[in-house]
Protein backbone atom coordinates (compact mmCIF):
# COMPACT_ATOMS: atom_id res chain seq x y z
CA UNK A 1 0.00 0.00 0.00
CA UNK A 2 2.71 2.32 0.81
CA UNK A 3 4.32 2.24 -2.91
CA UNK A 4 1.24 2.59 -4.68
CA UNK A 5 0.29 5.62 -2.36
CA UNK A 6 3.92 7.26 -3.33
CA UNK A 7 3.26 6.35 -6.71
CA UNK A 8 -0.31 7.66 -6.69
CA UNK A 9 1.75 10.96 -4.83
CA UNK A 10 4.44 11.52 -7.54
CA UNK A 11 1.46 11.09 -10.30
CA UNK A 12 -0.69 13.83 -8.91
CA UNK A 13 1.98 16.38 -8.38
CA UNK A 14 3.06 15.53 -12.21
CA UNK A 15 -0.25 16.51 -13.20
CA UNK A 16 -0.45 19.34 -11.06
CA UNK A 17 2.86 20.55 -12.47
CA UNK A 18 1.75 20.35 -15.97
CA UNK A 19 -1.91 22.47 -15.28
CA UNK A 20 0.99 24.72 -13.74
CA UNK A 21 2.72 25.11 -16.90
CA UNK A 22 -0.35 25.62 -18.40
CA UNK A 23 -1.16 28.12 -16.45
CA UNK A 24 1.95 30.28 -17.14
CA UNK A 25 1.51 29.68 -20.58
CA UNK A 26 -1.77 31.32 -20.58
CA UNK A 27 -0.47 34.02 -18.40
CA UNK A 28 1.81 35.02 -20.91
CA UNK A 29 -0.56 35.35 -23.78
CA UNK A 30 -2.75 37.22 -21.75
CA UNK A 31 -0.33 39.57 -20.80
CA UNK A 32 0.73 39.95 -24.29
CA UNK A 33 -2.50 40.41 -25.49
CA UNK A 34 -3.54 43.05 -23.06
CA UNK A 35 -0.42 45.21 -22.59
CA UNK A 36 1.21 44.14 -19.36
CA UNK A 37 4.87 44.07 -19.43
CA UNK A 38 5.84 43.42 -16.20
CA UNK A 39 3.39 40.76 -16.46
CA UNK A 40 5.33 39.14 -19.45
CA UNK A 41 8.63 39.39 -17.91
CA UNK A 42 7.31 37.80 -14.59
CA UNK A 43 6.58 34.56 -16.29
CA UNK A 44 10.50 33.96 -16.92
CA UNK A 45 13.18 33.44 -14.32
CA UNK A 46 15.18 36.51 -13.72
CA UNK A 47 18.15 35.05 -16.02
CA UNK A 48 15.90 33.18 -18.81
CA UNK A 49 17.02 32.71 -22.38
CA UNK A 50 14.82 33.76 -25.24
CA UNK A 51 15.50 33.04 -28.46
CA UNK A 52 13.36 35.03 -31.28
CA UNK A 53 13.41 33.26 -34.80
CA UNK A 54 13.02 34.46 -37.55
CA UNK A 55 11.87 37.92 -36.04
CA UNK A 56 10.42 40.50 -37.64
CA UNK A 57 9.03 37.95 -39.34
CA UNK A 58 9.74 37.33 -42.53
CA UNK A 59 13.42 39.12 -42.06
CA UNK A 60 15.02 35.71 -41.03
CA UNK A 61 16.66 37.48 -38.49
CA UNK A 62 17.09 35.53 -35.26
CA UNK A 63 17.44 37.56 -32.22
CA UNK A 64 18.94 36.66 -28.11
CA UNK A 65 17.67 38.02 -24.81
CA UNK A 66 19.25 36.71 -21.53
CA UNK A 67 17.61 37.95 -18.55
CA UNK A 68 14.22 39.45 -17.98
CA UNK A 69 15.57 43.31 -18.25
CA UNK A 70 17.36 42.41 -21.55
CA UNK A 71 13.83 41.32 -22.74
CA UNK A 72 12.50 45.01 -21.77
CA UNK A 73 13.75 45.64 -25.26
CA UNK A 74 11.61 43.15 -26.68
CA UNK A 75 8.24 43.06 -25.36
CA UNK A 76 8.22 46.83 -23.51
CA UNK A 77 6.22 48.56 -26.74
CA UNK A 78 3.61 45.89 -25.39
CA UNK A 79 2.65 48.62 -22.70
CA UNK A 80 3.29 51.77 -24.63
CA UNK A 81 -0.10 52.51 -24.32
CA UNK A 82 -3.16 52.26 -22.17
CA UNK A 83 -3.86 48.23 -21.49
CA UNK A 84 -6.32 47.20 -23.63
CA UNK A 85 -8.44 44.18 -25.04
CA UNK A 86 -7.00 43.84 -28.25
CA UNK A 87 -6.40 39.84 -28.01
CA UNK A 88 -3.93 38.24 -31.52
CA UNK A 89 -1.94 35.09 -29.82
CA UNK A 90 -4.02 32.19 -29.98
CA UNK A 91 -1.92 28.48 -29.37
CA UNK A 92 -3.15 24.52 -30.46
CA UNK A 93 -1.83 21.63 -29.97
CA UNK A 94 -0.18 22.13 -26.54
CA UNK A 95 1.95 19.27 -25.41
CA UNK A 96 3.89 19.47 -22.24
CA UNK A 97 6.31 16.81 -20.59
CA UNK A 98 7.18 16.73 -16.99
CA UNK A 99 10.10 15.53 -16.00
CA UNK A 100 9.16 11.98 -13.65
CA UNK A 101 11.16 14.26 -10.39
CA UNK A 102 8.89 17.23 -11.66
CA UNK A 103 12.53 19.70 -11.29
CA UNK A 104 11.35 21.08 -15.05
CA UNK A 105 8.64 20.75 -18.00
CA UNK A 106 9.06 21.43 -21.23
CA UNK A 107 6.71 22.55 -23.63
CA UNK A 108 5.86 22.52 -27.30
CA UNK A 109 2.58 24.88 -28.64
CA UNK A 110 1.90 25.89 -31.82
CA UNK A 111 0.91 29.74 -32.50
CA UNK A 112 -1.18 32.12 -34.06
CA UNK A 113 -0.86 35.86 -33.93
CA UNK A 114 -3.81 38.26 -35.88
CA UNK A 115 -5.39 41.40 -34.48
CA UNK A 116 -3.24 44.80 -34.62
CA UNK A 117 -0.56 43.37 -37.31
CA UNK A 118 -2.09 43.95 -40.33
CA UNK A 119 -2.34 40.06 -41.21
CA UNK A 120 -1.96 36.81 -39.87
CA UNK A 121 1.40 35.13 -38.91
CA UNK A 122 2.00 31.72 -36.48
CA UNK A 123 5.09 29.58 -35.43
CA UNK A 124 5.67 27.17 -32.26
CA UNK A 125 6.71 28.18 -28.50
CA UNK A 126 8.99 25.76 -27.10
CA UNK A 127 9.63 26.28 -23.47
CA UNK A 128 11.91 24.80 -20.92
CA UNK A 129 9.63 25.49 -17.22
CA UNK A 130 11.06 24.77 -13.64
CA UNK A 131 9.66 25.82 -10.30
CA UNK A 132 10.67 29.73 -9.34
CA UNK A 133 9.68 30.55 -5.52
CA UNK A 134 5.89 30.45 -6.14
CA UNK A 135 5.11 29.60 -9.50
CA UNK A 136 6.14 27.74 -12.43
CA UNK A 137 8.51 30.09 -14.88
CA UNK A 138 10.35 29.82 -18.03
CA UNK A 139 14.13 29.35 -18.41
CA UNK A 140 14.44 28.69 -21.80
CA UNK A 141 12.01 30.04 -24.61
CA UNK A 142 12.57 29.54 -28.17
CA UNK A 143 9.78 31.52 -30.39
CA UNK A 144 9.70 30.43 -34.04
CA UNK A 145 7.81 32.51 -36.46
CA UNK A 146 7.27 30.66 -39.40
CA UNK A 147 4.39 31.54 -41.71
CA UNK A 148 2.17 34.73 -42.41
CA UNK A 149 0.64 36.98 -44.67
CA UNK A 150 -1.35 40.60 -44.61
CA UNK A 151 -4.72 41.00 -46.59
CA UNK A 152 -4.08 43.90 -49.42
CA UNK A 153 -6.84 45.64 -47.17
CA UNK A 154 -7.93 45.81 -43.90
CA UNK A 155 -10.62 46.86 -42.35
CA UNK A 156 -10.85 48.26 -38.88
CA UNK A 157 -14.36 47.17 -37.38
CA UNK A 158 -13.91 48.42 -33.95
CA UNK A 159 -11.48 49.96 -31.35
CA UNK A 160 -10.08 47.77 -28.72
CA UNK A 161 -11.70 48.75 -25.09
CA UNK A 162 -9.92 49.51 -22.37
CA UNK A 163 -8.72 46.39 -20.14
CA UNK A 164 -11.15 48.07 -17.05
CA UNK A 165 -13.65 46.49 -18.90
CA UNK A 166 -12.75 42.78 -17.59
CA UNK A 167 -12.23 41.32 -14.72
CA UNK A 168 -8.49 41.34 -13.08
CA UNK A 169 -7.85 44.52 -15.96
CA UNK A 170 -8.16 41.60 -18.19
CA UNK A 171 -5.09 39.55 -16.83
CA UNK A 172 -6.19 35.26 -16.03
CA UNK A 173 -6.77 33.82 -12.87
CA UNK A 174 -2.98 32.52 -11.56
CA UNK A 175 -2.19 29.57 -10.33
CA UNK A 176 -0.46 29.44 -7.64
CA UNK A 177 1.68 26.48 -6.15
CA UNK A 178 0.61 24.41 -3.47
CA UNK A 179 1.95 24.85 0.02
CA UNK A 180 3.59 21.10 0.59
CA UNK A 181 3.28 19.86 3.95
CA UNK A 182 5.68 17.37 5.50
Amino acid sequence: MTDELTELRKRVARLEAERAVISTFNEYFYNMDIGYTEGILDVFKEDALLEVINFPPGTMADLEFRGREAMRDLYGPHSSAEPTLSGGHHSANVQVNVAPDCSSAELSAYFMTSGGHGGLGGGLYQGTFVPDDDKWRISHYRIISNWGWSPTEWEKRTESLPAEKAKRGGKPPVYQLPKTTQ
